[in-house]
């Protein structure tokens, strides 16, 4: 007798107690893996006055963000801060800086850059403003980025090659959407060509599921993409296929010590990353070689000087700053290319360790 009556007291107290639990306006709860933050679980709780089950609200983008990076324990202020220099990445910024200096800024602007004064205008995107009546507005050749209905250009290629250089100038300077799959020594993207087309397959090579066409060659590739997605097919002097031009894209990269060209240990993410970038940027270029070296898959929006894309990212998220790395395998997004670096590093490097197992 006295056993049941214990149990029946038990029951009482956990039905009390239970809905108490729950009771914290704003707690969240994140179930979240080590190295698959694909799987992550996110909710917001809130306080029931009924005491049954608890309210479950998602996340919003920001706060999910946000705590992918607290978990991963982000030393890197992930703040955007114009013009900004690391202290301990100022020798890699001003080295990154020698091919947008020996390029001349190839890649830089886009394609019809133009300068125009207007009055101002706070939905649109401007680097500068003229007293309190005047900005300077940006604009190029193309009104809209070109569509692609059957997604984006897929290049093959690595960022230490000075012919691959080239043609991601071209991309930067057409605004395009292109999807890398980076091709240094030992990655799986650089197997799958050598496989497909055989040993002697160089980089860069371009897939355009949009119009079927496939082709190797720096040259081919430039001048099928002015042609294709240019206002009349015309390509830069800069970007033509002569001595000078391509001993000015090497001459750029040496001074990287060969960053890019070969792989590290990793953990790709099965879904490409979203990188808006230009490749006149020496902070972007850091993150361009980041990326590569861990063999992950992104697709890069240019956004070069008077490129619409610009406006774009103005539009999605309040300011225009590059590099700005969007994750869909975690729902990160962030600003800063140390951050950045640093947050591919810890979510898809791998650690090796000194000691070797028994």
């Amino acid at each position: 007798m006295q056993t049941k009556k214990s149990s029946m007291i038990a029951m009482v107290v956990a039905a009390v107690a239970l809905p108490l639990c729950y009771a914290n306006v704003g707690e969240r709860v994140a179930f979240v893996t080590n190295k698959n933050p694909s799987k992550i679980s996110q909710l917001k709780l809130f306080k029931n006055p009924f005491g049954n089950a608890p309210e479950l609200e998602p996340l919003t983008a920001e706060e999910k963000s946000q705590m992918v990076l607290d978990d991963l324990g982000m030393e890197s202020s992930t703040e955007p801060r114009v013009f900004y220099t690391d202290p301990k990445r100022a020798v890699d910024i001003a080295t990154a800086f020698m091919p947008f200096i020996l390029r001349l800024g190839s890649g830089s602007f886009a394609e019809g850059h133009k300068l125009n004064i207007i009055p101002i205008d706070e939905s649109k995107y401007t680097f500068s403003t003229i007293t309190d009546k005047y900005q300077i507005e940006e604009t190029c050749a193309l009104d809209a980025p070109p569509t692609f209905n059957r997604g984006p250009i897929v290049l093959y290629e690595f960022e230490a090659c000075p012919f691959c250089r080239k043609v991601r100038e071209s991309v930067s300077i057409l605004s395009l959407e292109v999807e890398f799959r980076p091709c240094p020594q030992g990655s799986r993207f650089r197997k799958e060509i050598k496989e497909e087309f055989g040993n002697k397959a160089t980089f860069p090579f371009m897939r355009d599921p949009n119009t079927g066409v496939e082709m190797f060659e720096s040259d081919d590739i430039i001048k099928y993409l002015f042609n294709t997605y240019g206002k009349d097919g015309t390509v830069p002097s800069s970007l033509e296929g002569n001595i000078v031009n391509t001993l000015t894209a090497g001459l750029g990269l040496l001074l990287r010590s060969g960053r890019g060209s070969k792989i590290r240990s990793s953990d790709p993410p099965e879904q490409p990353l979203t990188l808006w970038s230009g490749e006149g940027s020496p902070y972007a270029k850091l993150v361009k070689e980041e990326l590569c070296e861990l063999q992950i898959a992104h697709v890069q929006i240019g956004c070069p000087r008077g490129s619409v894309q610009r406006q774009r990212m103005f539009e999605k998220t309040g300011r225009f700053q590059i590099p700005y790395l969007e994750d869909p395998n975690t729902g990160a997004s962030l600003y800063e290319s140390s951050a950045i670096i640093e947050y591919l590093d810890k979510m898809y490097g791998v650690k090796i360790s000194p000691v070797p197992f028994m």
